[in-house]
């Protein structure tokens, strides 16, 4: 990858540390009391929510169906609990020292509340990091509207399956067939074929992982395929792929 990278796309994640913040004077000092009080009406909220919806899906007749089930208030509890550590050693990583050395109490910060100067902080670091965000972005699609004319209409229509998920890779003689799951994508595509490959990088296995970016080159009059994936351990992973011809199937259209 030349743009969306491994290192990007983690910056993409750490836009948006300060879009739920709300200034709080209690949050300059460390507060036992203040923090268990804090939690249990966070807390109190995600049960109401979580009950409320419950019950317009148990009105909706949706309840006992593969996609829902009545309201358990202990899972809810736990599963609120667990939303909140995971929160919370997320912003341990993502946010640098310098701003961590600010926060009295990263659980108070977790839960949305910080002081005047952190949130100003927080704030100008996430908007650093948009900029740049937007900058790489936008340099992509520079390179790729002025590379666009030597890809062919068929790539220039069909290439994009971000959010799809590659459900099986496949070699047949001189070609390599990637099978997607394009339920969660923009695409209708669900097959992609490449005509006599090669393999230049490739992190981990295909199968399972989730497309996230792509780009397209032409090199050494190949088509050269960039992909950002992240795999069932949820890594990161590269995938490029080096091909004479690119095609693509609709095998649902293909049915009809």
């Amino acid at each position: 990858m030349k743009y969306f990278t491994k290192e990007w796309y983690e910056l993409c994640q750490k836009t948006s540390f300060h879009l739920l913040l709300e200034e709080e004077k209690q949050a300059e000092t460390f507060s036992e009391e203040y923090f268990q009080q804090l939690y249990n009406d966070k807390l109190k909220d995600w049960l109401d929510f979580q009950e409320e919806v419950a019950s317009l899906m148990e009105n909706d007749g949706t309840v006992n169906s593969d996609e829902s089930e009545p309201f358990n208030r202990e899972k809810a509890i736990e599963q609120f609990h667990d939303g909140f550590v995971y929160n919370q050693e997320y912003c341990k990583r993502g946010l640098p020292e310098t701003i961590l050395k600010q926060i009295v109490d990263i659980r108070v910060f977790t839960l949305d509340k910080a002081t005047h100067t952190v949130i100003n902080a927080v704030t100008k670091y996430c908007e650093e990091n948009e900029r740049s965000v937007k900058t790489i972005s936008g340099n992509y699609r520079t390179y790729f509207e002025e590379a666009s004319h030597t890809f062919g209409q068929e790539i220039i229509e069909n290439f994009g399956f971000h959010d799809c998920t590659i459900i099986k890779s496949s070699r047949n003689g001189d070609s390599l067939t990637l099978l997607l799951d394009n339920t969660g994508g923009f695409t209708n595509i669900d097959e992609v074929t490449f005509e006599n490959p090669t393999i230049v990088k490739q992190d981990s296995l295909l199968e399972g992982s989730w497309w996230l970016y792509d780009e397209i080159y032409i090199v050494d009059d190949k088509y050269e395929l960039h992909v950002l994936l992240r795999n069932k351990n949820m890594e990161l992973m590269d995938f490029i792929i080096s091909a004479d011809q690119v095609s693509f199937k609709d095998n649902a259209k293909d049915q009809l």
